[in-house]
């Protein structure tokens, strides 16, 4: 049963490390997209108002020029927007979080069900195999939705830091 219980706390410690890095991604894709949406109405305002000639004086070449830089740009951040589609992207990684939630609270609860000696070996058996499933689909889905070092990092230094609470045992099995 010992080499049962390690494989549950790897499972528990992989399900919240992969929980925290995809929320991390879900926030920083979030931000990406209100900082493009945000840019974009700035943009353009400021191409769709006669500010531009107020500032630059009416036929002034300068005006038009920015207005047309400003304009090819709103352009730009719009296809930026429409092809990584951040708000998707945030969504699907928000998903894969919650999968990979649902996976370390039910091995926590067997583990805690292993402690009280109120669960069989059988039952911890396919407990164990049905948690090594889950956390296979999640990996799958996770693939689809992108994380990047620093999304890890932060995850990392967040639960090193005390925002979730292990055992040196359980910190030490990443290494």
């Amino acid at each position: 049963m010992e080499h049962v219980i390690k494989q549950l706390k790897q499972i528990r410690t992989d399900a919240v490390l992969g929980k925290k890095k995809h929320y991390n991604a879900a926030d920083r894709k979030r931000k990406y997209d209100k900082y493009v949406s945000i840019g974009q109405i700035v943009i353009n305002a400021l191409t769709g108002t006669a500010l531009l000639p107020v500032v630059f004086g009416e036929g002034n070449k300068i005006a038009e020029i920015a207005a047309l830089l400003l304009a090819i740009t709103a352009m730009i951040l719009s296809g930026v927007q429409k092809k990584q589609d951040y708000q998707k992207q945030a969504q699907g990684n928000t998903e894969v979080a919650d999968m990979y939630l649902d996976i370390a609270k039910r091995t926590n609860f067997t583990l805690c069900m292993i402690a009280d000696g109120i669960i069989s070996n059988e039952d911890v058996a396919k407990r164990t195999e049905e948690f090594l499933g889950r956390i296979d689909q999640a990996n799958k889905l996770g693939a689809q939705f992108s994380t990047n070092n620093e999304d890890y990092q932060m995850a990392r230094d967040g639960i090193s830091n005390g925002e979730e609470d292990y055992t040196e045992e359980d910190l030490e099995l990443w290494e």
